[in-house]
């Protein structure tokens, strides 16, 4: 990534189950910064560092989404899972409104929702509607379909 031709701003994460680390990457066409739970940026007040955690709120300057994502995941430190995640995180913070996936990576499952089509009934946001939970181990063990 770093010695990439880079034409987008994103900011995405990038995890190991099994080496169990993560890194948080802030990805433009000017910069590649890679970022664990000891040199976590921006360094504000209203994002603070979290011991084994890397999180950005909506985007790299949020104040507001990165401030309550922060409260949310001090409130579960040490016992964050894919329910209460589901529950007690995206839901409180509302963030999700198109699309949400939430990896395990020790459990290798995949839950993910999606915004409500026009023609569907209920909620409208993702991070109000059912997730679906997704055995990526069997997935991937899937042979592929004979011609």
């Amino acid at each position: 990534m770093a010695n990439a031709h880079r034409t987008c701003n994103l900011i995405l994460g990038v995890g190991d189950g099994k080496l169990g680390t993560f890194r948080g990457v802030q990805y433009s066409y000017a910069v590649s910064n890679f970022f664990d739970d000891k040199n976590l940026r921006p360094d504000a007040t209203w994002h603070p560092k979290i011991p084994d955690v890397v999180y950005w709120g909506m985007d790299w300057l949020d104040a507001d989404y990165s401030s309550v994502l922060a409260r949310q995941l001090m409130k579960y430190h040490g016992n964050i899972t894919a329910e209460n995640t589901i529950r007690d995180i995206t839901a409180i913070v509302q963030t999700g409104d198109l699309h949400i996936a939430i990896y395990d990576l020790n459990m290798n499952y995949m839950y993910v929702a999606n915004a409500k089509k026009e023609s569907a009934k209920g909620a409208i946001y993702a991070y109000d509607r059912a997730f679906v939970k997704l055995d990526m181990k069997a997935l991937f063990a899937e042979m592929p379909p004979q011609n």
